[in-house]
């Protein structure tokens, strides 16, 4: 039952903590979290020191995208253009490796490349190298020297980068939340946030139904100049009742877009990924790099175990809660033909685990993570991670907190603001970063 159809006199759900009820009074300001997956749990540790910070999940914490992620942190190649930013991600895992169960493993990773790609590879080695990248373009006789488990024989040699690495982002996750709660912060399952409260909205409904296509004959411009008024976030609707808060927090995923969309638009659209796990007959060494083809839209890493874990096979998905969570044939069949042609190995692979998730993606690839000035006032969003929200989390936790505090953020915020995009549409082309490099 939503707290909109609530009988009067109905008390609030035991759910809610007292401070976090309507009319209570409270020392720290008070910050609500939707979504408690690996984004949600990293910004709900940096805000609990000096905030009263409640975090609502749906379902179960790390259970969404998080749990169904590869768990490869390749900042560094992802964002050559920014080294600051990846810089800082990288340095966050080193030093939180060993707290609680997290473990980090620094590992390189290798993009191979095929004959028709071999000039622009160089000339993209040559450029980063002079931005400073630890990077290099090695001959296909050196990776299999290096790595005599990778099949170099179809390919002119590989692009290898430094300062990547892997994780298990499940353990990621709940070592943020229990780190969290050490700082303070409360983490509430199974409550499902139905709405954004907001002192002073007008013409809320215009907004949605523009969003969804309504009239076709007003334009964006037209719908936004009906909506403009003074706004304040004051809280959300949840179905245990209503939750006040002077800042509300939006990692809800691909659902974000649908929540937010009587206040905000946002260039977010669901689709699906893929993992499977293959276990060689002997297992993969230590030494075994990560690394990724591209144009055969698929990534690879070791498992601790020695199984190889091949991930991507990404498309938009137009139905999402819907949407299998298993691998499908096509791309089981795509593994079993591409996997023999990089992987050095004698007898069969054996499939011991595959899944899919639903994550949320932008027109460029990199998230959302702002404080929108034409939004309500209180209000952070970080969404459209498009695959990367694991390595992300201590980007997208610094940059909530110091959007939450009004301060300057440790590494630079223009690269994840909202109005970067010129239309705040979900309708675009999907970009799948699984698809490979330049």
């Amino acid at each position: 039952m939503s707290s909109g159809n609530r009988p009067d006199g109905e008390a609030e759900s035991e759910t809610i903590p007292a401070t976090f009820r309507e009319g209570a009074n409270t020392d720290d300001p008070r910050v609500v979290v939707v979504g408690g997956g690996v984004i949600g749990c990293a910004a709900a540790r940096e805000l609990a020191p000096d905030h009263d910070v409640l975090v609502l999940e749906r379902d179960q914490i790390a259970g969404g995208a998080t749990a169904r992620a590869a768990g490869e942190v390749t900042m560094t190649p992802s964002y050559t253009d920014r080294p600051e930013i990846a810089a800082h991600a990288n340095e966050f895992f080193r030093a939180y490796d060993g707290t609680g169960a997290f473990e980090y493993t620094e590992t390189p990773s290798v993009e191979l490349v095929t004959a028709d790609r071999e000039e622009a590879a160089r000339a993209r080695v040559d450029r980063l190298r002079d931005d400073g990248v630890d990077v290099a373009f090695l001959e296909a006789a050196a990776v299999e020297e290096r790595w005599p488990r990778i099949d170099a024989s179809e390919f002119v040699g590989a692009v290898r980068f430094t300062d990547t690495g892997n994780l298990d982002p499940y353990t990621l996750a709940t070592t943020l939340r229990a780190d969290g709660a050490d700082r303070g912060a409360r983490f509430e399952t199974g409550v499902t946030v139905t709405d954004l409260v907001v002192e002073g909205r007008t013409g809320g409904a215009e907004l949605r139904d523009s969003a969804a296509g309504g009239d076709p004959a007003k334009s964006d411009t037209d719908a936004e100049a009906e909506t403009e008024t003074e706004t304040t976030i004051t809280g959300v609707k949840t179905d245990h009742g209503t939750v006040a808060a002077e800042a509300v927090v939006v990692a809800a995923g691909w659902r974000t877009p649908q929540l937010l969309a009587p206040y905000l638009r946002v260039p977010v659209q669901p689709y699906r990924t893929q993992c499977l796990v293959l276990r060689p007959e002997s297992s993969l060494g230590a030494s075994f790099p990560m690394g990724w083809i591209p144009g055969k839209h698929v990534y690879f890493r070791r498992e601790k175990n020695g199984d190889l874990l091949i991930g991507g096979w990404s498309f938009a998905e137009s139905d999402p809660a819907a949407a299998s969570r298993e691998a499908d044939e096509a791309f089981r069949d795509h593994v079993a033909a591409l996997v023999p042609r990089f992987l050095g190995t004698e007898g069969a692979l054996r499939v011991v685990d595959g899944w899919a998730g639903i994550d949320g993606a932008t027109p460029d690839t990199r998230p959302i993570i702002d404080a929108p000035s034409d939004a309500p006032a209180g209000l952070v969003v970080a969404t459209g991670f498009h695959g990367r929200g694991v390595m992300t989390a201590p980007i997208a936790g610094a940059l909530v907190r110091a959007h939450v505090m009004g301060e300057d953020p440790p590494v630079p915020a223009a690269p994840f603001c909202l109005s970067r995009f010129d239309i705040c549409s979900a309708d675009f082309e999907f970009r799948s970063i699984s698809a490979g490099g330049e």
